[in-house]
Parts: C-alpha cells; structure tokens; sequence
C-alpha cells in the first residue's frame, strides 16, 4: 500500500464524510434510541425503560417504576454522538484505501457501517444498565447484584473507551489487512531478491 497517497486520501476524505456525518447525525440519533429502548425490554419484565430524544445530542432515561421517587421518572441522560463519532475515522480510513475500487470501498464500508450499527447499540444497552446498575443509589443496590453492577459498568467503560475507537482500526484491518499483508510481504521478498 502506498502509505503517503493513503494519508492525503483520508485528509481529502475526512470533510466530506464529516459533512455526511452532521447532515445524518439526528436521524441515526433518532433510531440509535428507539433501537436502545426496544433491546432494553427485551431485557426486562414488565416494560419500564423509555429512552427520549433531547435537543440535538442527547438521550433522556426514564424508568415508569421510578415516577414516585422522581418527579418525571427521568433518571440518567447520556449524549447519543459520542458513541457512534468514531465512525468519521471508520468511513474516511474506509474511503481513503488506494489501489481499490471505489465501488468496492463503498461496498466494504456499507458491511462495516452495518456492523457499526450493532456495536453502537450494544454501546447504548450498556449505558442504560450501567446506569441503572450503579447510577441511582439505593435502588441500584437492591435491584442489582455486585456481580452485576461490576458486569455492567465494566462492560460499559470498555465499550466506551478503548473498544469504541479501537473499532474502526479492527473493522478496517478486517477488511483490508489481508491487502496490507499480502503487498508488505511482496516488498520484504523483492527487498530479499536484491
């Protein structure tokens, strides 16, 4: 791979997908929460999680059994773009792989946004266990074991640290490593021959 025309491809492909990103930004918001709040009750009986969208970033967390100790039943918020922003460095890395065909680029990166949208709503189902588990006090001692507080909130701040951004770097070497592999290895065997 030629690294230098794969470094000016990204910078040249980082604006557009940054525009395309703000542009979809709400609407994939939008779904991320609704998607959250029908996976959470699938988890739990009976249905008490609602997730509502908030300004532009932001997913409100109530609990209906939650409505005497709160007013609204409003628990925790989180910010909805900070789970899926590192999807920018997915699609420009995707878009800025040189000697591939852009069809086939926009292909790989279709399956990987695609995978990328799983991820983000296993990220979103963490949060709002973690919050339960370890957010609301009392209740969150007496509803949730320590294994389960310790489940939830380590499964939480791994998705959201190091998992989250070492995401895109997998998905892009899952795609395109073999590439990456087979041109180092024809370079170290001419570099053999002379």
């Amino acid at each position: 791979m030629n690294y230098r025309r794969f470094l000016r491809n990204l910078l040249l492909a980082f604006v557009p997908v940054v525009v395309v990103w703000l542009v979809l930004t709400p609407l994939y918001d939008r779904f991320l929460i609704r998607a959250t709040e029908n996976a959470v009750r699938l988890i739990e009986s009976p249905d008490q999680t609602t997730l509502k969208p908030h300004e532009t970033h932001y997913a409100l967390i109530y609990r209906g059994d939650l409505r005497g100790q709160t007013s609204t039943g409003h628990v925790y918020s989180l910010r909805v773009t900070d789970i899926h922003f590192p999807v920018l460095l997915l699609a420009a890395m995707f878009l800025a792989v040189p000697g591939v065909a852009l069809r086939e680029r926009a292909i790989r990166l279709a399956w990987a946004l695609l995978f990328s949208v799983f991820f983000h709503l296993l990220s979103m189902v963490f949060w709002v266990q973690f919050a339960y588990a370890t957010q609301l006090g009392n209740w969150s001692m007496e509803n949730y074991s320590a294994l389960g507080r310790n489940f939830w909130g380590l499964g939480k701040h791994l998705l959201d640290l190091p998992f989250k951004f070492a995401w895109p770097l997998v998905l892009w070497f899952a795609f395109f490593g073999s590439r990456l592999l087979t041109r180092r290895g024809e370079d170290e065997s001419q570099a053999d021959r002379a």
